[in-house]
C-alpha cells in the first residue's frame, strides 16, 4: 500500500503591509490523511540534490542548470537494491532513505513504495518521468528483476546488441522515442564499444500555478543576464499576495509560489555580484530555513516564462555524496541478469524538461487592491539569474533544482 503524501498549503497569518484597511487572506490548510509514515520520516533527498547542483554547476557557472533528484532516484534505488550487502545500506543512505528496522525482505516494497506515492501525480498535473536500463546481448535479464523494475520503479528492461555502435545507438533512440511519445529522439552520445549496462532516466513536468497569471498582461521586458548582456524575454505580472522575505546577510529575496501536484516553488533572486555567494550558503544552509513559510507580502511580481531542459551524462559525476561509486565494479551489482559475471553501468544520462507559464488553477482575489494605489504597491521583478527549487509539500523532498542565467537559453 503507498503511502499518500501529507499535503499541507500553509499561509502564515503574518501579514505584510497594510493599507486602507485592508488584510491579508485569511490563512488557509488542506490536509491530506497519512496511513503510516509520513514521507519525510522516510526520504529527505536535499543532501543528495545540493551535491549533484554542485558538480553540476561547476564546469560552466554561467550556463542554466536543471535536474530531477527525485526523478532520478527511482533508477538509483532500484540498481543500489541490486549491490551487495556491504554497499547496499550506504547507497540508500546517500539517495536520503531511512530505513533503519526495515527487515531486508521489505527493503523493495518500503522505497518503491514512498517513490510511487511522491511521483503519482494527480490528474491535474502534467508529469511524465520514468527510466530504461539497456543490457547487452548475452546478458539475459532475470524476469524478477525485470518486472521489478517495470512495476515498482517505472524502469524497462531492453536487451541491446553493443557490438555496432550505430545499430544500438539506433535501437536506443528508437526505444526512447517511442517510450516518451516522440519528445526524445536523439538521446545517446559518447557511448563505448565495452557497454554491458546503460541507463536512461527523463522527466518532462508542466508546472501550473496556484494562482493563474494574465497572458494579456505578459509583455517583452529585458532580463541581465550579466553586466555587458541583456535579453529580451516574455515577462508575466501578476498582483497579488506573496510569501515573501528578504536575507540581509544574503543580499537576497526568496519568494515561494504554491503551485498544484502539491508543489511549491522556491525562487532566490540575489543582487548582482552576490550569486555565488547565494549558491555557497544554500549548500550549507538546511533546507528547513527554506521551506517554512514566508510572510504574505502585497506585491506585484514580474517574472519570466520559463521553458528549460537539461541533459546530463551521470557516469561522469559522483552521485554519492559519501563518494561511493554507484556506477563502478565495487558495488557488486547481481540480480540483474542471469550470468554471474561482475556487471556495472556504463554510461547513465539524465534528460529534464520544466516549463512554466502563465497557466494556473484559480484567479487570486485582487478585489481589495483598487482602493490601493497602484504606485505604492512594491515591485518584485525576477529580471536577472536566480535559483529555483520546486519541492513537495509535507516532505519537502526536491523535485526539480536548477539556476536560470538567461530564460531564452536551454
Amino acid at each position: 500500500m503507498a503511502y499518500p503524501i501529507l499535503s499541507l498549503w500553509l499561509l502564515v497569518t503574518r501579514l505584510g503591509p497594510h493599507a486602507y484597511g485592508q488584510s491579508a487572506p485569511a490563512q488557509e490548510n488542506h490536509t491530506t490523511p497519512v496511513d503510516g509514515p509520513t514521507s519525510s520520516l522516510l526520504l529527505d533527498n536535499s543532501h543528495f540534490a545540493f551535491s549533484l547542483y554542485q558538480q553540476l554547476v561547476a564546469p560552466d557557472p554561467d550556463r542554466n542548470v536543471l535536474f530531477s533528484p527525485l526523478s532520478l532516484s527511482a533508477p538509483l534505488t532500484l540498481l543500489a537494491l541490486q549491490a551487495k550487502p556491504k554497499a547496499r545500506p550506504q547507497i540508500l543512505q546517500d539517495l536520503g532513505f531511512h530505513l533503519t528496522g526495515v527487515p531486508e525482505s521489505r527493503l523493495h516494497e518500503h522505497p518503491s513504495q514512498l517513490l510511487e506515492a511522491l511521483l503519482s501525480a494527480p490528474g491535474a498535473c502534467r508529469m511524465d518521468t520514468g527510466s530504461m536500463l539497456f543490457l547487452g546481448q548475452g546478458r539475459n535479464p532475470r524476469r524478477k528483476f525485470a518486472q521489478r523494475a517495470r512495476s515498482l520503479y517505472r524502469t524497462e528492461i531492453h536487451a541491446t546488441s553493443f557490438k555496432n555502435y550505430r545499430v544500438a545507438r539506433h535501437q536506443m533512440d528508437l526505444a526512447m522515442e517511442k517510450k516518451t511519445g516522440g519528445k526524445i529522439k536523439t538521446f545517446f552520445e559518447g557511448m563505448k564499444m565495452h557497454s554491458v549496462l546503460i541507463l536512461a532516466n527523463y522527466i518532462f513536468f508542466k508546472g501550473k500555478w496556484k494562482y493563474r497569471f494574465d497572458p494579456k498582461d505578459t509583455r517583452i521586458m529585458p532580463f541581465s543576464v550579466s553586466k555587458e548582456l541583456s535579453v529580451p524575454v516574455p515577462m508575466m505580472q501578476r498582483l497579488g499576495w506573496f510569501q515573501l522575505q528578504y536575507f540581509r546577510h544574503l543580499h537576497s529575496h526568496a519568494l515561494q509560489v504554491p503551485c498544484v501536484c502539491n508543489t511549491t516553488a522556491l525562487f532566490i533572486l540575489p543582487e548582482k555580484g552576490t550569486l555565488a555567494q547565494v549558491e555557497e550558503a544554500l549548500m550549507k544552509d538546511n533546507l528547513d530555513k527554506w521551506t517554512e513559510p514566508f510572510p504574505l507580502n502585497r506585491r506585484k511580481l514580474y517574472f519570466p516564462k520559463l521553458s528549460l531542459t537539461g541533459n546530463y551524462d551521470l557516469d561522469k559525476l559522483v552521485l554519492s555524496p559519501s563518494g561511493l561509486d554507484m556506477f563502478g565494479y565495487g558495488i557488486g551489482l547481481s540480480g540483474i541478469s542471469v550470468q554471474t559475471i561482475p556487471i556495472k553501468v556504463s554510461k547513465a544520462v539524465h534528460r529534464v524538461e520544466l516549463t512554466m507559464d502563465e497557466e494556473g488553477t484559480d484567479k487570486e482575489n485582487v478585489a481589495s487592491f483598487r482602493y490601493f494605489p497602484k504606485h505604492q504597491i512594491p515591485a518584485v521583478h525576477f529580471n536577472k539569474p536566480f535559483l529555483l527549487l520546486v519541492y513537495q509539500e509535507g516532505s519537502h523532498n526536491i523535485l526539480f533544482m536548477g539556476k536560470v542565467i538567461n530564460p531564452n537559453a536551454s
